[in-house]
């Protein structure tokens, strides 16, 4: 079975709040929509059993139409859904720098887990992607999963036995595309690709194998 772990294509700029969720729920922009247009001709000849999103509305946009073309509903999944950073969403980096010095601090240094005010650390939220993906490793067929940056980051410290603080050298591009397997025979994960750019022209993806035992 894989995952096919795609970041949301690219977001409108401005304040879109939902009382209903934690943070701002930016729609995909017109560039955005290109890019989904994109990921559905880049899934066209990739078998996908089912659909999960968060419930942001820019991850069911982002897939909406490979699963209209597929009639495959997408099911919305809290677990995905991006950090939760608290409180600092709209604050500045020198307000941050002088209301949350010790937050600062972390972020600076990029050694040690933290807890982003009034939210939640780095390892909770890797628990709840890590959890999702455990879950579902024993289902039939390919996941497609439409989730966030920080979130995708955070897999894949899991897959390879890095520190959660380790997400902050990654990079995940929107509308990229991140693939692992799990290999029953040796019971563990695979990381098969990791930000792998549709929407541009193609570069050689980064192929790596995690280490035993990182999803178990």
């Amino acid at each position: 079975m894989k995952f096919y772990v795609v970041r949301h294509a690219d977001k409108a700029r401005g304040d879109f709040h939902d009382p209903q969720l934690r943070h701002n729920d930016q729609p995909i922009s017109a560039l955005g929509r290109r890019q989904a247009a994109t990921l559905k001709r880049y899934f066209s000849k990739r078998r996908i059993d089912a659909v999960y999103v968060s419930a942001y509305v820019r991850t069911e946009q982002t897939i909406r139409p490979l699963a209209k073309s597929r009639r495959i509903v997408p099911l919305v999944d809290p677990r995905l859904n991006e950090i939760d950073i608290g409180i600092i969403e709209h604050l500045s980096e020198e307000e941050i720098q002088i209301q949350f010095p010790e937050v600062w601090r972390a972020l600076v240094d990029q050694d040690r887990d933290f807890r982003w005010p009034e939210g939640e650390t780095g390892s909770e939220a890797q628990a709840r992607i890590a959890g999702f993906v455990d879950e579902k490793k024993s289902d039939v067929g390919n996941i497609l999963v439409v989730t966030h940056d920080g979130l995708i980051r955070l897999l894949v410290c899991h897959v390879l036995g890095l520190a959660v603080y380790q997400r902050f050298i990654l990079k995940v591009d929107t509308a990229s595309v991140t693939e692992i397997e799990w290999d029953e025979s040796e019971d563990r994960w695979k990381l098969i690709r990791f930000n792998q750019e549709i929407c541009s022209p193609p570069r050689f993806p980064l192929i790596l194998m995690a280490g035993r035992g990182a999803l178990s």
